[in-house]
């Protein structure tokens, strides 16, 4: 017997999200109709929005900070191991005014080839608008790094919720994009960021925050086990 997939769906909405590379906490309220597991890296993806929900992931420190690879010849490419229904493709955000946010970056993994080609997966794009993108969030992107290479490995979410439109083919536009640094013994260091063009204008300590402020905002749960 098939069980059909809107019960799948609410499962998976209901009983949360872990990740290996964060095994001490759970996370509810998120709607994961695929979970895809990828090779450094875990996604959370609603196929309604066509886009990741969350991903979760582990910063090698002393990796990321070290050898460099070029991101020549990278392009973002289907995810064929999403259903076709699911999948978002690279034209879809073709003049939209969005750019390809990467959830997980690819500095992060650009020591490796094949982990780089992952984060160009279209499973891990999400609309983020590009003064966000290129300015504020890659410096809490750089600053995550840091992290990592101030305690040698870190585990991260990085995630979006809210809706604010769709672009072509009904790939969701987040109203938000959040990121949740999880150092080693100590408390979690938030960022929230409304994708807005004025976000672009800002810097990255003003979207510092509290992890209890994206939950509220989100309608997330991130406990501790």
């Amino acid at each position: 017997m098939r069980i059909p997939f809107i019960l799948i769906a609410l499962a998976a909405f209901c009983f949360g999200f872990q990740s290996k590379y964060l095994p001490r906490y759970e996370i509810t309220g998120v709607d994961c109709d695929e979970i895809l597991h990828k090779t450094a890296f875990d996604v959370c993806y609603s196929c309604a929005g066509k886009i990741p929900r969350l991903a979760v992931y582990r910063i090698d420190g002393k990796k990321a900070e070290g050898r460099s690879l070029s991101r020549k010849g990278l392009r973002f490419r289907p995810d064929y191991s999403l259903p076709a229904r699911c999948r978002s493709y690279s034209r879809d955000y073709a003049k939209t005014g969005f750019d390809r946010g990467h959830l997980v970056p690819n500095a992060a993994f650009d020591y490796d080839r094949k982990l780089q080609k992952e984060t160009f997966l279209m499973s891990n794009a999400a609309p983020q608008k590009p003064g966000l993108n290129r300015r504020p969030w890659a410096a809490i992107e750089r600053f995550a790094r840091r992290i990592a290479l101030k305690y040698g490995k870190i585990s991260v979410i990085t995630g979006t919720c809210g809706a604010s439109g769709r672009v072509r083919r009904g790939v969701a536009v987040p109203k938000y994009w959040y990121k949740i640094i999880f150092p080693p013994s100590k408390k979690p260091i938030a960022f929230l960021a409304e994708n807005t063009k004025e976000s672009g204008r800002k810097r990255a300590r003003e979207f510092l925050t509290l992890l209890e402020k994206i939950e509220r905002t989100c309608g997330l749960s991130i406990t501790h086990k």
